[in-house]
């Protein structure tokens, strides 16, 4: 059995050899996986070389039933075939690599998360105008809703300005919205609901054609400035007892909560981090846009509700020991929850938690 380090200390050797057997023995992987039905693409046109499409550092999964302790290099594809023979299967992606274990895992295409405005779990509204993360935000009169993450501040600037945190696709609607943008809580189009303007976004990347292999994208998130600061309240999140504004790197394993829009206080697991090659659809199933993303984290809710759904995009998810942020939830399906890592957002915009 592998310990973090030496999965840590063979992945990038594994993504090398996994690009070469990609390059040098396409013809070979593709009579391996010539029955591969690629489930999740949405129509898309794509290789089968392309079922696999994601790489990371996780914990084993045998029968259902996650195992904390135990490492491994994940290997994630679209749709895992179970009647391909083991003999046709290149050397590379049989059991272990350097020692270390490989688990293949299944991995659909996965959907950003904004929903249609309606009433969220949390009551957003209050006498004392609080308005904290974890609660429902929006661009002013838009059609969809996202979830406040929480506050940063520059590093560098004022520490009385202070932003608030979600993802790109909440704040400026994928790419779309200008720097300047109102942003409100509640959902409303009233002007008196502004309590924030866009002020810093990280572009989403899309394949075009004229432009097939764009720069891989890290991170899905966006800042902007509180225009009022006696609306807000710093370190505090809706419904979580604990919250540590200072970052930590999430580990396999670690045990983690956010507090969304949509479900509210939801516990799950960090089953894989440094997840590389994740398709995610910010269009629509009939007219997919798909963006891939490096160095994410995946994580789950095994035996129990789904970790996050539509709605909860932009919530900030915390350690549940410390309280401490290590990413931004942006994506996934009924299954899987992936989220940005924090070191990255925060290195982005310059910024540390508040």
């Amino acid at each position: 059995m592998a310990s973090f380090l030496e999965v840590v200390g063979a992945i990038q050797d594994f993504r090398t050899e996994l690009f070469q057997l990609r390059s040098s023995s396409a013809a070979n992987l593709r009579a391996a996986t010539a029955k591969i039905g690629l489930r999740g693409l949405l129509g898309v046109n794509v290789s089968p070389l392309q079922n696999i499409h994601a790489t990371g550092i996780g914990i084993r999964r045998k029968a259902g039933r996650l195992f904390p302790l135990e490492f491994v290099i994940k290997l994630f594809v679209f749709h895992k075939v179970r009647d391909i023979t083991p003999k046709l299967i290149p050397p590379l992606l049989r059991n272990s690599f350097q020692g270390v274990d490989i688990d293949v895992e299944e991995l659909p295409v996965l959907e950003i998360q904004p929903s249609t405005p309606r009433k969220p779990v949390h009551s957003t509204r209050s006498p004392q105008r609080e308005i904290v993360a974890g609660m429902e935000i929006q661009p002013l009169g838009a059609s969809f809703t996202g979830t406040l993450g929480g506050f940063v501040r520059s590093v560098t600037g004022s520490p009385e300005t202070i932003f608030a945190l979600s993802n790109n696709h909440v704040l400026a609607n994928t790419n779309k919205l200008p720097t300047g943008t109102e942003i409100v809580q509640p959902s409303s189009n009233g002007p008196s609901d502004i309590f924030a303007r866009l002020s810093n976004v990280e572009t989403i990347h899309f394949p075009s054609l004229a432009n097939p292999y764009p720069p891989m994208n890290r991170i899905d998130a966006a800042i902007a400035r509180v225009t009022d600061a006696t609306f807000v309240t710093t370190k505090k999140i809706h419904g979580i007892s604990k919250y540590t504004p200072s970052i930590l790197s999430a580990k396999p394993g670690m045990k983690v909560m956010k507090s969304g829009k949509t479900t509210g206080v939801t516990h799950g697991t960090v089953t894989a981090i440094d997840v590389s090659g994740v398709k995610v659809n910010y269009g629509t199933p009939s007219a997919p846009q798909l963006a891939a993303f490096d160095h994410v984290l995946n994580i789950e809710s095994p035996g129990g509700p789904p970790f996050s759904q539509k709605g909860d995009s932009g919530s900030m998810i915390l350690d549940s020991n410390t309280g401490c942020p290590v990413g931004l939830l942006f994506g996934g399906d009924q299954t899987v929850t992936v989220a940005s890592d924090m070191h990255q957002i925060c290195n982005r915009f310059n910024v540390i938690p508040v």
